[in-house]
């Protein structure tokens, strides 16, 4: 009999080793350690770890952008349930596909150069198009009032949730829903408030010990 597939072994492996060490510093020999295979098994299912690395992210991209369109079709909600959703969204991603989606995070246009990788910068940018285009809407609705333009705005909350890759770990479908919901709470407020903080904070005093 053929013996079993040990692919998902792999890619987990792998993911766990770009985490922790990078794409640089990370080898197949430790993934390999990590299977219990060797270094020269691994080739049996990839050529190169550049190869590896984009098995690794692939998966976690591809359905974000899938997600992604979903969202995009639901012209009935209003912005701000879009917004929870494509949070909630963010942050179920990072769970069902931990590490290898914050491996994608951190890897994204610093690494490889190949075509593929390529593809997936095009899907970040169709990501920040599409939080750019909900902040953009909201504002011209009255939902929102925005304290920066919406390319700024969008900027920081995908940054917000970009972090997360510094200190997430998965707890549970239901734990990551409400740290979602309460990301996405500390959103709304300056989403909702933003225009008047901004103009509160335009009239504060400048502090003393400010630079020149």
């Amino acid at each position: 009999m053929p013996r079993p597939s040990r692919w998902p072994e792999i890619l987990l492996a792998a993911g766990a080793e770009f985490r922790d060490h990078g794409y640089e510093n990370a080898t197949l020999e430790g993934i390999g350690a990590r299977v219990g295979i060797l270094k020269g098994s691994i080739y049996n299912y990839v050529g190169s770890k550049e190869e590896l690395l984009l098995a690794v992210v692939e998966q976690p991209a591809r359905a974000l952008l899938a997600e992604l369109a979903l969202l995009r079709a639901d012209t009935s909600s209003t912005v701000a349930v879009r917004l929870r959703e494509l949070i909630r969204m963010q942050v179920r991603i990072f769970s069902e596909w931990y590490p290898a989606a914050f491996v994608y995070l951190r890897h994204l246009g610093h690494v490889v150069q190949s075509p593929k990788f390529a593809e997936f910068r095009e899907m970040d940018g169709q990501y920040m198009a599409a939080v750019e285009g909900l902040l953009a809407e909201g504002a011209a609705t009255g939902e929102f009032s925005l304290p920066a333009e919406p390319r700024t705005v969008a900027r920081a909350i995908v940054g917000m949730l970009d972090w997360m890759q510094h200190w997430f770990t998965p707890r549970g479908a239901a734990a990551d829903r409400e740290l979602a919901d309460e990301l996405f709470a500390l959103a709304l407020g300056g989403l909702i408030a933003g225009g008047s903080m901004r103009a509160l904070a335009r009239s504060m005093p400048e502090g003393t010990s400010r630079t020149p």
